[in-house]
């Protein structure tokens, strides 16, 4: 007993850490965008790209990643995974000796893709790793893990290479010389070859620990072009593309949005912990969220918070100061449990084709990549408030996906019986 203890708590924490290491390298991107734009002088959109392949890692890679881990086992799934993230950290390395965005590109790719099979390994263990009564308080100890994560990124990014920047561009005269390129490009040699050898720790731990076996239950009868033709799962995976620009859009432009003269007009790393306290408000979001989802139905949950949001942005783009980065700021409360209520909504009546409805709905994470650099596009000939009103109308979308789902799903069913 004692023994099964002490594996449960040594895997717990493992686990709890991997959750951590996902959320601290996915939100380290918001700090590498603007790092990558003083690099390259790049546009917004092309510096957007950062995202365009961070996200579009979980468009290309959900499916297979599911397909390994069924042929393999989710042990060896995590294994995998964990040896493709160590090697994306590692390209880091050559990337900077040929001071190419391309290749930095590929990296990120290539890391993405590693956390994409990661996050489909490593979440049936938080459920099997202890017993089912405490499943929800397991999976709320490592959603907190990621999300502290994602505080504490921007902080560290700043400090690592916004801070750089000043050091080696003092005058802040762009664009740069070659050896100030060199010399940023550089700089992120050892963070991400520390983040590469993190990750082969943690592949050393899991291959040694015990975890529990868990086998792969099929349906024959649930296909994903089955679970395509319900009307309301095809509208939610919409929403999940569009809700994944929502969020990030803006931890991603916050610090081109605050350094802006005619907003606020603050340095690059001041700005940059501005993002710290947009997700920080997405973790209040979360803990409230808990209360308010017992009382309402996720249609309504959904649709006002979608209504809080086109306010709050409204606020962001209509006044100036710090009224307009409070109130972006403020917008994570609105996101924080915007995925829960779209997946309890276009998941509805699914039953035995859940599964392959969820690996639909973590494609559309790529929407995260697209949009962003849409927005890109449109904050450079338009600038970054046009770029920001974006979010108004894809907010609209998600009121209207929350009063239409129930009524799409009916249909379905309606269909089906007949």
């Amino acid at each position: 007993m004692k023994t099964s203890e002490r594996t449960s708590i040594t895997g717990m924490s493992t686990l709890t850490f991997m959750f951590f290491s996902f959320g601290f390298v996915t939100t380290m991107n918001n700090i590498l965008i603007p790092y990558m734009q003083t690099l390259f002088s790049l546009t917004n959109a092309q510096a957007m790209f950062i995202n365009m392949v961070w996200y579009g890692a979980y468009g290309v890679g959900s499916i297979p990643s599911s397909a390994i881990t069924e042929r393999f086992g989710y042990k060896r799934g995590m294994l995998i995974g964990l040896m493709i993230c160590a090697l994306g950290g590692f390209l880091y390395y050559p990337a900077a000796l040929m001071v190419s965005y391309p290749f930095f590109l590929t990296a990120t790719f290539v890391l993405a893709l590693g956390i994409t099979l990661l996050q489909v390994a490593v979440n049936p263990y938080v459920v099997e790793i202890g017993p089912h009564r405490t499943t929800a308080m397991r999976m709320n100890i490592v959603g907190t893990a990621s999300s502290t994560a994602r505080m504490i990124a921007p902080l560290v990014g700043t400090a690592l290479f916004l801070g750089t920047i000043s050091q080696i561009i003092p005058d802040n005269t762009l664009p740069v010389s070659d050896a100030q390129r060199s010399a940023l490009a550089q700089s992120l040699q050892m963070p991400y070859l520390s983040i590469g050898a993190a990750f082969l720790v943690l592949l050393i731990i899991i291959s040694l620990i015990k975890l529990p076996v868990i086998t792969h239950q099929t349906d024959d009868r649930g296909t994903i072009a089955k679970a395509w033709q319900h009307r309301h799962l095809r509208y939610g995976v919409l929403a999940i593309f569009i809700y994944e620009g929502i969020e990030i859009a803006i931890p991603s432009f916050m610090v081109q949005y605050a350094t802006n003269s005619s907003i606020l007009g603050v340095d690059e790393s001041r700005a940059a912990t501005f993002i710290t306290f947009y997700f920080l408000a997405m973790l209040a979001g979360r803990f409230t969220g808990i209360f308010v989802m017992k009382r309402v139905t996720d249609k309504v949950a959904l649709s006002a918070y979608a209504a809080a949001g086109i306010v709050l942005v409204a606020f962001g783009l209509l006044f100036h100061g710090p009224v307009a980065i409070v109130a972006l700021i403020a917008s994570g409360l609105c996101q924080s449990v915007m995925w829960g209520n779209i997946f309890g909504l276009a998941t509805r009546g699914l039953d035995y084709l859940t599964n392959k409805a969820t690996s639909l709905m973590l494609t559309a994470i790529a929407g995260g990549g697209i949009i962003t650099v849409a927005m890109g596009a449109v904050a450079d000939y338009f600038g970054v408030k046009a770029a920001l009103f974006i979010m108004i109308p894809l907010y609209i979308y998600m009121i209207w996906y929350a009063r239409s789902a129930e009524r799409l799903a009916g249909d379905a069913a309606a269909n089906q019986s007949e």
